[in-house]
């Protein structure tokens, strides 16, 4: 018999879509803690607008509640290191949310939490990451954390970051255009 404790982490509580990802990002708050990072959004109650609608419904139909109050995505980025030691770390971290998960159940609301772990999660202690995660959870359930934005640009203001998957604007098309600006400047 297995002396971990239970839990359930359901795909349903799973953060997938690249949308809600960067939502996170650029809207939400951030936690650092040794070994991971936490970016999370919370929504007031019935206010996620990202519900999912019935099969047979019409567009103009109202969206459904979503099924669960926490929805939790992973980003392990290819600089910590090659398919296996990513999965290996993906894994590890969705070990220890499912561990504290119920943490989350009382949670005022719903959520959105993005995790980044960093390259010592592969050598760290699961006990550790476990805890590490579970003070997390306790700091989104307070509310508390650092906003995500750009150091020196005030609140409200637009964030200029690059989107992943794009370039960073040096290829010939942008020195057309900066060419031509600069023409009739």
């Amino acid at each position: 018999m297995s002396s971990t404790p239970g839990g359930a982490f359901p795909k349903s509580a799973h953060l997938l879509k690249r949308s809600d990802f960067r939502r996170v990002y650029e809207q939400g708050r951030r936690h650092v803690s040794g070994n991971m990072t936490f970016f999370y959004l919370r929504f007031a109650p019935g206010r996620r607008d990202d519900g999912v609608r019935p099969a047979d419904a019409s567009r103009s139909a109202p969206l459904a509640a979503p099924a669960t109050r926490a929805r939790i995505g992973f980003t392990v980025p290819r600089a910590l290191g090659g398919a296996v030691e990513r999965n290996r770390i993906r894994r590890r971290m969705r070990e220890a949310v499912r561990h504290n998960y119920t943490l989350l159940a009382d949670l005022d609301g719903t959520m959105d939490m993005v995790v980044n772990p960093r390259k010592s999660v592969l050598k760290a202690e699961f006990a550790k990451l476990s805890q590490e995660v579970a003070a997390a959870f306790a700091v989104v359930q307070r509310g508390s954390g650092h906003v995500a934005q750009q150091s020196g640009q005030a609140p409200g203001q637009e964030q200029n970051r690059r989107v992943p998957g794009t370039s960073a604007g040096s290829g010939p098309r942008q020195s057309r255009v900066q060419a031509k600006a600069r023409g009739k400047a």
